[in-house]
């Protein structure tokens, strides 16, 4: 089979498809036809050494960690019940590869019967942060948060999050996308190539700031003018608040399996609606990540291993 190994940290320059041998599972291990990886943050940023103290892999190595697809082999002593099961799960060892074999983890969910594979995919660094900064965050009721990275994989999951709690949301994105945004929850738009102190001035007081981007200029420009905001980062481990009255945290931990089966319920219940950029070949992922990097995106991109779904 075929996996995508990061050669060194050149980024996508170390990019390489290798052929790499295919083994039966062991006893208590299964194997997965692999449908689709969600081509994340993670994945680029580790490719470029940004994340060695995050990412405990060192190159060479195979690249992304979340993947769906469907149990063609299980070892013998798991359940034959799995067999022919369209799965979500994750690979510590690496997802972006053709196979992926997977021991006895409880990061393996069955997918419901109306839920597509691609639309699994999404929940991986996509909802799954979503759900993780909001529970860490402890959002009182009615509170008012400013999202940032609205249109991206966690961000449009995000705004549908935060609406469901019925919260004032603001959301961060392009002056093209604010249309789009607001059809999707959020309640004011601010465009961020404009003069954000304005538009900030126009809007209800943010009590929270989710950061779904990243980027520390834009951190500080929003917070600013508010000495009491609550700010949370999924990407800024080192960020500094520029008041002393603002609290700063930062987050990273995993959701529990059983905040899986509820984001997969809501997929099939149609409460949480996937957002899907593009579908490439999983053979051109040095330019579904350089795409990925391109501002103005909605929704999270995914490579495509298998015709499963």
């Amino acid at each position: 089979m075929q996996a995508i190994i990061q050669q060194n940290y050149h980024g996508t320059a170390g990019l390489q498809l290798t052929n790499v041998p295919t083994t039966p599972p062991g006893p208590i291990s299964l194997n997965v036809k692999t449908a689709y990886t969600p081509v994340l943050p993670w994945d680029w940023r580790s490719g470029l050494g940004e994340l060695q103290s995050l990412n405990n892999q060192r190159p060479p190595y195979v690249i992304s960690y979340g993947f769906t697809g469907v149990v063609t082999a299980v070892g013998p002593l798991r359940s034959t019940n799995w067999l022919n099961q369209r799965v979500l799960g994750v690979n510590p060892r690496g997802s972006a590869r053709e196979i992926n074999q997977v021991p006895r983890l409880p990061y393996l969910f069955k997918v419901p019967d109306p839920v597509s594979l691609a639309a699994a995919t999404t929940l991986i660094g996509g909802a799954d942060a979503a759900m993780a900064v909001m529970r860490a965050a402890k959002l009182p009721d009615h509170a008012t948060v400013l999202v940032t990275g609205a249109t991206g994989g966690v961000g449009t999951a995000l705004i549908q999050l935060l609406k469901q709690q019925q919260l004032t949301v603001i959301a961060v994105t392009s002056a093209a996308n604010q249309a789009w945004i607001h059809d999707l929850g959020s309640d004011y738009e601010l465009d961020y190539q404009a003069d954000l102190t304005a538009q900030l001035a126009q809007v209800p007081t943010p009590s929270h700031l989710l950061d779904a981007v990243g980027q520390p200029a834009l951190l500080t420009t929003l917070t600013q003018n508010f000495p009491n905001i609550d700010i949370w980062s999924l990407s800024l481990p080192h960020w500094q608040p520029t008041r002393p009255t603002q609290r700063f945290h930062f987050t990273n931990r995993p959701i529990m399996p059983s905040g899986y089966q509820q984001l997969l319920q809501m997929l099939a219940d149609d409460t949480l609606k996937p957002i899907i950029r593009e579908i490439d070949d999983f053979a051109q992922v040095a330019q579904a990540q350089q795409n990925a990097q391109q501002h103005g995106g909605r929704g999270r991109i995914l490579l495509r291993y298998s015709a499963e779904n």
